[in-house]
């Protein structure tokens, strides 16, 4: 089956299952429907893995381009742009990942593995993790920098300035990299069989207690804090796009549509940063729900994480893949500077025969 980068320990999935499956007199009837399930989707799950990572890149490739033009800078885009590289960096180490794990072989230490994919495998998973992480603390500054941009008009502008987002994404990656250093030294590439196989084992280094006191820690430090965070801003951000309907409602009445105009643009800004958020929560709560029992009881680990990884990473995948959509449909801005950007070539010809194409569109209202 193949296991995800999401998942806090790819290599423990695999040799537990290997470990089961070794046990007399465990057959196929003593197998969950849930296992049965992850049987059935590691078949597809390699080729719609890939395909969804080939869009994400290409679509956060044009987020990061659209997002850096000179008429887009802004704190926030700043960490959209972050948020960009890093989903996109996650969906890059994903697809020679599926592609060999998944579609042309398997993650089963029988096959034979070279020590290069072996490494790699091990590789991926940390860097995955770190990089999938990272993403998720630059999404609960960006719901932090809004609501204090939304909630308090007068602070907002000096306290979410340029330096300060800069100075919260370099933090974010450093602390993210420091905090995840036991990915990197629990296990080590070692030969699996005579026949000249490699797989993976456990260092001397880490112990039992120090295995799944980290699986406790992941899975609330890296999953559920994060969510529970990202949950209570989003409910804050609700409330404070509710105020800012009525302002606007109350700006109409009393004939100041500019300003209405632009308290709109302001709350679609809040609208898809809610929704980007909430996408996150969906994601992740599941799996740091799961992460912090499974350090409590393996079993859960067994018959619960380790079946759905691959279901959690293509949840993961799409999720990264999203936020150009949300873009294109919430922000008038950001449409506006794509097709200025992306569609030049058709704005030429357009306008060599005076007709208005999306080039020459004026992108109005607030930054995102």
């Amino acid at each position: 089956m193949g296991k995800s980068d999401v998942i806090y320990d790819v290599v423990t999935a695999n040799l537990t299952q290997i470990l089961n499956s070794s046990v007399a007199g465990e057959g196929e009837s003593s197998r969950s429907g849930l296992m049965e399930f992850s049987d059935w989707y590691a078949n597809i799950h390699g080729y719609v893995s890939i395909l969804v990572c080939v869009f994400g890149i290409i679509a956060n490739f044009m987020n990061i381009v659209v997002l850096t033009q000179k008429n887009m800078v802004s704190p926030t885009n700043y960490l959209l742009t972050a948020l960009a590289i890093a989903d996109m960096l996650t969906m890059t180490s994903y697809v020679p990942f599926a592609l060999y794990f998944n579609c042309l072989s398997t993650q089963d230490p029988e096959e034979n593995h070279a020590l290069g994919w072996v490494i790699y495998m091990l590789f991926h998973t940390c860097f995955t993790i770190t990089s999938h992480t990272i993403a998720m603390y630059l999404t609960v500054a960006l719901a932090v920098f809004r609501y204090i941009v939304v909630c308090h008009h007068t602070h907002g502008p000096r306290m979410c300035n340029m330096q300060r987002t800069r100075l919260t994404i370099i933090l974010v990656i450093i602390i993210t990299i420091i905090f995840c250093i036991p990915n990197y030294i629990m296990y080590i590439p070692a030969k699996y069989s005579t026949a000249g196989g490699y797989w993976i084992e456990r260092t001397s280094l880490v112990t039992d207690f120090q295995r799944n006191f980290y699986y406790w820690l992941f899975g609330v430090a890296l999953k559920v804090a994060p969510c529970v965070l990202l949950s209570v801003l989003s409910t804050l951000l609700i409330r404070a796009m509710r105020t800012a309907a009525a302002k606007r409602r109350k700006l109409k009445s009393s004939g100041r549509h500019d300003d209405s105009e632009r308290n709109s643009e302001h709350n679609r800004t809040t609208v898809m940063l809610v929704a980007i958020v909430i996408c996150f929560v969906i994601t992740e709560l599941p799996q740091g729900v799961l992460a912090f029992l499974s350090g409590i009881n393996m079993r859960i680990f067994e018959e619960v994480y380790t079946p759905l990884g691959d279901v959690f990473d293509i949840l993961v995948l799409v999720n990264s893949s999203v936020n150009f959509l949300l873009y294109c449909i919430m922000s008038k801005q950001f449409r506006g500077t794509f097709c200025r950007v992306f569609c030049s070539w058709h704005s030429r010809d357009k306008q060599l025969n005076g007709v208005y194409s999306c080039a020459s569109t004026k992108t109005t209202g607030t930054q995102l």
